[in-house]
């Protein structure tokens, strides 16, 4: 084997352990919206906050809210979108803080959830997948349901906006073992969802 090629393969190897090692610390700003100071912690920005996306979704928050199952106050965020599909979401961080999760929705008969996890929080590395089991109660019957999150890209360009995240959300029914929905979600700094297919 020639030098060049040992060389050029050194240098591809330690590229691709560098990448696969790239973490991030993602804060609830990039999810929202909202501005952050850096800080590699989770805190929580007040006011309201406009996506990017064509769908017009706006996040407001933080404000109390009480649990109507497990009684637990929780600082919530609201996410509504209006027109002929009106979505109203309530969003609250896990206790681990490893992920931002809805608590209540207006569809698909979901009364409430409890540490769901949607978008990821915290310290988090490029093609990571992490699974979370929670529970939901749709019309009065509590169900397990599991969302796996994989980071995609961790800290990409996309379209101009630099340090964008995308990742891939896959929500199933536990006790089914069938996957209910399947997103993939990018977001840009200070512009929340930016694209989402």
């Amino acid at each position: 084997m020639s030098r060049f090629l040992v060389l050029a393969l050194g240098l591809l190897l330690a590229a691709a352990s560098s990448a696969h090692a790239q973490e991030r610390f993602l804060p609830l700003q990039l999810i929202i919206g909202g501005e952050w100071d850096g800080q590699n912690t989770i805190t929580y920005p007040t006011g309201r906050f406009g996506e990017l996306i064509d769908y017009g979704s706006t996040w407001e928050g933080p404000k109390p809210w009480i649990h109507p199952k497990t009684g637990e106050v929780l600082s919530v965020y609201d996410r509504s979108r209006n027109g002929r599909d009106a979505v109203r979401q309530i969003f609250a961080v896990r206790r681990d803080q490893t992920a931002i999760g809805r608590v209540s929705d207006n569809r698909f008969g979901i009364e409430a959830c409890d540490q769901e996890a949607k978008f990821p929080l915290g310290l988090w590395r490029q093609g990571e997948s992490r699974s979370f089991d929670y529970t939901c109660w749709h019309y009065g019957k509590p169900g397990i349901m599991t969302t796996t999150l994989t980071i995609q890209e961790i800290d990409f360009n996309y379209g101009g906006f630099q340090h964008s995240m995308r990742v891939d959300w896959v929500l199933r029914d536990k006790d089914a073992g069938r996957e209910l929905d399947h997103r993939i979600y990018t977001f840009a700094p200070g512009k929340g969802v930016v694209h989402l297919r």
